[in-house]
């Protein structure tokens, strides 16, 4: 593997995004889209390795990618006067880091297309498709030894990875025989959750507000599970689903105790503009427009 450096990259525009603005998330996404891209010009490997690395470099950039997680650092980095770089190359890191995790789980759940792209293992044979999947993750570690705080980041990291790792373990082989809600929430929170934690908490990596930012990302995470398997649930007959459990009630309940804990997060870690406009992007791409039918209107903004 070639050696990879921050310094490598294209040196974007210096401009500062208004995150009250309602563009400001577009021109996030776009410094990230622009940062992978100089990233994937820039970077060499082993001929073996080069058409897989090449396809998979072409769905990673697909235009159809929301960019949730890498978002998060930019936004934040504008908001509370954060280093803007530094920030964006987090974004870049959980990029790969959850892309990694998407090639994983495709051959996991066979599935053969994503946002309207075949997927890797749709092209190769599943046992190519993790090996590709395992590089990308070493290309997140790589990366991130070039940062200011290369242990804690690296730390921050590689915790996140074992707990994709757990939530997923924990999705296949403990919700088909023991679902309960503490069961799902826990899964939630490590299958989704700890990306969003990692996205929340990196740009704070040396912040006495650092804990604070994870919880806040690890709520986020929680939530957005919640909503997509609620949405799915008269189509998603799969035992990991616990709204064919769970009465509306408690799902009301269950959303308005975490959304509002969300809401708290915001307001200690500084974050509530980042909070309001993220919810804004994510109801602009079609998420959060259901309501439950108990009338609580999802992310109210």
């Amino acid at each position: 593997m070639s050696k990879l450096t921050l310094d490598g990259l294209t040196t974007l525009e210096s401009r500062r995004i208004s995150v009250v603005g309602g563009e400001s998330v577009e021109q996030a996404r776009e410094r990230i889209d622009d940062t992978l891209r100089a990233f994937v010009e820039t970077t060499t490997t082993h001929q073996a390795l080069k058409n897989y690395i090449r396809t998979a470099h072409d769905i990673l950039l697909s235009k159809n990618a929301k960019r949730v997680r890498s978002i998060f650092p930019v936004l934040i980095a504008e908001e509370c006067g954060l280093d803007l770089q530094e920030c964006t190359h987090y974004g870049i890191s959980i990029e790969f880091l959850h892309y990694a995790s998407l090639i994983h789980d495709d051959v996991i759940d066979e599935d053969h297309e994503r946002r309207g792209i075949k997927t890797l293992n749709a092209r190769f044979p599943n046992s190519h498709a993790v090996l590709i999947g395992d590089y990308m993750t070493s290309v997140v570690i790589e990366f991130a030894l070039e940062f200011e705080h290369s242990d804690k980041v690296i730390r921050a990291i590689v915790d996140t990875s074992k707990s994709l790792v757990t939530g997923l373990v924990i999705e296949q082989t403990v919700m088909p025989t023991q679902a309960s809600r503490e069961t799902y929430l826990e899964m939630a929170a490590l299958k989704t959750g700890s990306l969003f934690e990692l996205a929340t908490g990196l740009p704070f990596i040396n912040h006495q507000n650092f804990e604070k930012a994870r919880e806040f990302g690890r709520i986020f995470g929680i939530l957005f599970q919640v909503y997509d398997d609620y949405t799915d649930r008269t189509t998603d007959d799969r035992y990991y689903n616990i709204f064919h459990i769970l009465e509306e009630e408690e799902i009301s309940q269950l959303w308005e105790e975490y959304y509002q804990r969300l809401l708290y997060l915001a307001k200690e870690v500084g974050v509530e503009n980042v909070l309001s406009v993220m919810i804004k992007y994510l109801q602009s791409k079609g998420y959060f427009q259901d309501t439950l039918s108990s009338g609580i209107t999802l992310f109210k903004v």
